[in-house]
């Protein structure tokens, strides 16, 4: 077992800079957390923002937790970066608050339990644990390497070299791998392999892949996230997760048995944009086929189709005939500006409240085009909260004005370039023949102070019949 540095100082300075706390969580901002990084082979943060509800219920664990880890002498570092900066965004595949990243020698380890000092502590705990399996009896490593997992072994001359030590850190970061070491050598001759070689066996594509450079962490993690997944299958459970939760960039086909011959174009790009970009198929009857669409924002899938996902707000869809020329080209605009990325709508709801749901697709038309005053909310339900009942309760209040429309949109899964909104939710007031130039509320909300502000702002037509001052 690997023993780690116990870090239990606060306030230590890098390279001339000492990092201040909060109470027991390191505070990081984007012109410190290099330099963090740098410092500590474990850090664990979380990347939020000060206007965030769910980073706001979540700061007291958190916080919690953070007193736990000092007080246990844990060998990781608790740390919070406030903001979104696009450094990390890319690096670290950050797209929503709070994102909880363990830092290992500065690769991320994502965390997705659930939002608690002990899930957290048993994530850590789990993830620093060392996985290394040794297996110098030949029998063992039959064993080790007949289970139908991705398996990397090290065939090492004995268990104190050097070495060893990065190839256990980078098991730390790979936790879907299995890690074994073996000293045998009859192992190394069966296998025909050298003293020192690291071998990935694989139950895809070409069953083995050697590690054949000069042993470096950056080396051997860069070798296995290039050669631990296929470089182009069928969509299923793990590489939905691994897009779509992760944000991971990829090209995904839509095809039916009258397309095959587009999947054989698709084989023949994959291996050349394996290191940056995922390469998935989805069938026409494939089980996920709605849940991905859906995070597409395609209503109603064509077959074959192919979309660029880079994040969840970054798709592009190909036009054209799909062709290796062509995709390349695709692929290459998409990523230097070139080509505009798909608009995201939801699909067009059926209206069953007095509260006109708007998406990206029907903006123009009910809010921009109207001959009404359309109050719009503009909600980003993946990070912040959207007042649902009190704004219902105004619009019931105030139906009876012919020319008044309460409207809301969720800017987390609708596009609207033309819309600017600081801090969510935001009220905007659109007054016909002048939209281009809305009223903006500025004020903190409530359901009386939005009230005097549409009141200030268009003439109401019934105010006493729908409102009256002990409805407020």
């Amino acid at each position: 077992m690997l023993k780690f540095l116990i870090l239990c100082v606060i306030g230590l300075s890098v390279f001339g800079y000492t990092f201040p706390y909060d109470g027991d969580v390191l505070v990081l901002n984007d012109n410190t957390i290099n330099a963090a990084i740098k410092q500590y082979d474990y850090l664990l943060v979380e990347f939020y923002a000060s206007w965030c509800g769910h980073c706001k219920q979540f700061a007291p664990e958190y916080s919690q937790f953070a007193t736990q880890v000092k007080e246990a002498g844990q060998s990781f570092i608790v740390a919070k970066l406030n903001g979104l900066i696009i450094e990390f965004e890319n690096r670290y595949k950050v797209s929503s608050f709070p994102t909880i990243i363990l830092l290992i020698k500065g690769h991320a380890v994502p965390y997705n339990g659930d939002r608690s000092a002990s899930g957290l502590m048993n994530f850590v705990t789990q993830a620093l644990e060392d996985k290394l399996v040794r297996v110098d009896e030949i029998d063992d490593v039959y064993k080790f390497l007949s289970d139908n997992t991705l398996s990397v072994l090290y065939f090492v001359k004995d268990s104190q070299q050097p070495e060893l030590q990065i190839y256990s850190l980078a098991a730390k970061i790979f936790p879907n791998l299995k890690f074994g070491y073996t000293t045998s050598a009859y192992a190394r001759k069966l296998y025909d392999v050298d003293e020192g070689q690291i071998v990935l066996f694989r139950t895809f594509e070409e069953r083995r892949k050697e590690f054949t450079d000069s042993i470096t962490l950056e080396k051997l993690t860069n070798f296995l996230y290039e050669n631990s997944t296929p470089s182009f299958e069928e969509l299923d459970n793990k590489s939905y997760a691994s897009i779509f939760n992760k944000n991971t960039p990829a090209l995904i086909l839509f095809w039916s048995q009258q397309s095959q011959e587009t999947k054989d174009v698709l084989k023949l790009i994959a291996p050349n944009i394996k290191k940056r970009i995922t390469v998935v198929s989805v069938y026409s009857d494939n089980y996920m086929l709605n849940q991905v669409t859906g995070q597409l924002f395609i209503n109603t899938p064509t077959f074959p189709s192919l979309y660029y996902y880079k994040t969840t707000n970054e798709v592009y869809k190909f036009d054209g005939q799909i062709t290796v020329e062509n995709v390349m080209r695709f692929v290459h605009g998409a990523n230097n500006g070139k080509i505009a990325r798909k608009q995201k709508s939801q699909p067009i709801p059926t209206q069953t409240s007095n509260v006109l749901k708007v998406v990206g697709d029907t903006f123009d038309e009910l809010v921009l085009n109207s001959n009404k005053n359309t109050l719009v909310q503009f909600c980003q339900t993946s990070s912040s909260k959207c007042y649902e009942p009190e704004f219902e309760d105004l619009a019931k209040e105030l139906k009876g004005n012919e020319n008044l429309v309460l409207a809301q949109i969720d800017l987390s899964y609708n596009d609207l370039e033309s819309v600017k909104i600081e801090n969510y939710p935001g009220f905007k007031l659109y007054i016909p023949k002048v939209t281009s130039n809305p009223v903006n509320f500025d004020q903190e909300f409530s359901k009386e102070n939005l009230y005097a502000f549409v009141k200030q702002n268009v003439q109401l037509t019934h105010t006493e019949q729908n409102k009256s001052k002990s409805d407020l």
